[in-house]
């Protein structure tokens, strides 16, 4: 009898920790849905938009197509695979446009020859570590007017890149690149800095 009510005892408490297990689980499963809603809730997707007009000018800008803001870890622009330093001040010229130097003084130099002088210019914006991008907006970085000067810009732009280190509210990370092949970001476990 004493070992018919063991076996009862031991089924029942094997029961219990089998539903006590599964529980847990579901538990834990829930929790895990939930945090990857919310995640979708604050989610950036940055991507960048260049238009251009052979003779009138060129745009780059970085959008937040996502439903959450970025915000931005690092920010490096290269030209010829040569990291472009960042301005010492904010009066300084912005790393892009730096990026694009060479090709504002053939600019120039194409004007002068062809005796048309002050039709180009140029207006470029610098992201630093610690901006933020709010979901749905649009930075301008980069835009050049005339003729010779968006000439230069589209045949030389290949030569300069920006990638950017971006985290969601979560600490969910990414990189995007402007000449990735790869459309999407890549995700990273975090961004430098981060």
């Amino acid at each position: 009898m004493d070992d018919k009510r063991f076996r009862l005892d031991l089924l029942i408490a094997l029961g219990a920790l089998l539903i006590s297990t599964v529980a847990a689980a579901s538990s834990a499963y829930q929790t895990y849905v939930i945090r990857k809603q919310f995640s979708a809730t604050v989610w950036p997707y940055l991507t960048f938009i260049t238009s251009s007009s052979v003779d009138k000018y060129f745009e780059l800008d970085v959008s937040n197509a996502g439903i959450g803001p970025a915000l931005i870890f690092s920010a490096v622009i290269t030209r010829d695979g040569k990291v472009v330093e960042r301005p010492a001040t904010p009066t300084a010229q912005p790393a892009i446009a730096a990026a694009i130097d060479a090709e504002r003084a053939e600019a120039k130099a194409d004007e002068a020859k062809a005796r048309a002088r002050g039709t180009a210019s140029m207006t470029a914006s610098t992201i630093f570590s610690g901006d933020v991008i709010s979901a749905g907006a649009k930075l301008e970085l980069l835009r050049v007017d005339g003729k010779f000067l968006a000439r230069r810009v589209m045949a030389h732009a290949r030569r300069f890149d920006l990638t950017l280190c971006y985290c969601s509210l979560l600490g969910d990370c990414w990189t995007k690149r402007l000449w990735d092949p790869d459309v999407q970001p890549h995700a990273t476990r975090a961004c430098p800095n981060a």
